[in-house]
């Protein structure tokens, strides 16, 4: 009586991902592929910050402040950056340069020092079109020069432009999945989770499923959300070794995020599971859940996939009030990143889903 089931279970899960994927927008019940988790933070970003706000009169802290005119210092005098005080780091995170006096500045420590992140960041800006002057494309060179000098961010960027066909006109995906590889050895988080996809579907690279899944572990624990929807895609495909224990723990680290998704995953976790009508109560949450929060792409399957499941359950829903299982989620695990041209660390700590330390 499971196969029917089991086979439903599948065959919906299939379809909600390709479907969830070519319809993203602001209706879609899974998590957006496309948003960037890795945080650029370097010194650059910092001083453009500093000087936003002497623009706007804002005040700064003393620290702050004597950390800015240490940097223009380092500039005209062509030495490295100093360190950046901590409240500076997070103010500069994923920040694009848009004031003329963080320009100016970026464009010395490229110009005269070689800056590595200096070329990446006036690239980033100039895409983005922050400044009226130049042309997005005029940032395409610069993002290359960074690359070329081992910029993990920008060295992602071109991989990402060269198989989207941006840097020679056609889609070169060998080139691609080599920058791509690059960024993610240097501990690109994106680059981590891409290097993935690449090896899933043979992009520019053999084929490997083996080592896709390593890869979307390796960005998932580090709390990239569509990497642990894909390592558990993976399984569910049967592509690897299918363990639905960790795939029930990757469904919950999606559904905790408030993601209606990660509802389906844990009906489907669940139903494949050895034994599904130990777990009819739990079943039935999760797929009432997905029918509630999901679209109308969610609905359309779930809805007739649950009257095959209350047909060989002995209930037609969970009882009044019901909540899942408690999850215990092994301790944080925390994951550190130092980028070896600007010496910067960074960690990221999120919980534990690849252990199991629920039993």
């Amino acid at each position: 009586m499971r196969k029917p089931v089991i086979f439903a279970a599948i065959a919906l899960v299939s379809g909600l991902m390709g479907a969830q994927v070519a319809s993203q927008g602001a209706n879609s019940s899974m998590p957006d592929p496309r948003k960037e988790y890795h945080q650029r933070t370097n010194c650059h970003l910092g001083y453009d910050a500093v000087a936003e706000r002497r623009n706007r009169k804002w005040t700064v802290s003393p620290a702050v402040d004597a950390w800015a005119k240490a940097h223009e210092a380092a500039a005209t005098d062509r030495k490295p950056c100093p360190q950046m005080p901590d409240e500076l780091k997070n103010l500069s995170v994923n920040r694009l340069l848009m004031t003329p006096q963080g320009r100016a500045s970026a464009k010395l420590f490229a110009d005269q020092q070689n800056d590595p992140a200096a070329f990446s960041e006036l690239s980033f800006s100039y895409m983005a079109g922050k400044f009226a002057d130049v042309a997005p494309m005029d940032g395409v060179p610069l993002a290359r020069k960074a690359a070329d000098l081992g910029d993990p961010a920008a060295t992602y960027v071109i991989g990402t432009l060269y198989s989207s066909g941006l840097i020679d006109g056609t889609k070169n995906h060998k080139d691609g999945w080599k920058r791509i590889e690059q960024a993610a050895t240097a501990g690109h988080l994106d680059a981590i989770f891409r290097s993935g996809l690449y090896m899933m579907d043979g992009i520019g690279t053999k084929k490997d499923p083996k080592k896709a899944f390593a890869a979307f572990q390796h960005a998932a624990e580090q709390g990239h959300m569509y990497a642990a929807i894909m390592a558990w895609s993976v399984m569910n495909d049967g592509k690897v070794k299918q363990d639905w224990d960790l795939a029930y723990r990757l469904s919950r680290k999606v559904a905790d995020q408030g993601e209606a998704y990660g509802a389906v995953m844990a009906a489907s976790s669940l139903l494949q599971s050895k034994n599904p009508k130990a777990h009819e109560d739990e079943i039935l949450y999760w797929m009432d859940k997905a029918i509630a929060q999901g679209d109308a792409t969610i609905r359309g399957q779930m809805v007739p996939l649950r009257q095959k499941v209350v047909g060989i359950f002995s209930k037609p829903k969970a009882p009044p009030q019901y909540q899942p299982r408690v999850y215990k989620a092994c301790p944080m695990k925390t994951v550190c990143v130092t980028n070896h041209y600007s010496g910067l660390r960074s960690c990221t700590t999120n919980k534990d889903y690849w252990s199991d330390c629920d039993g």
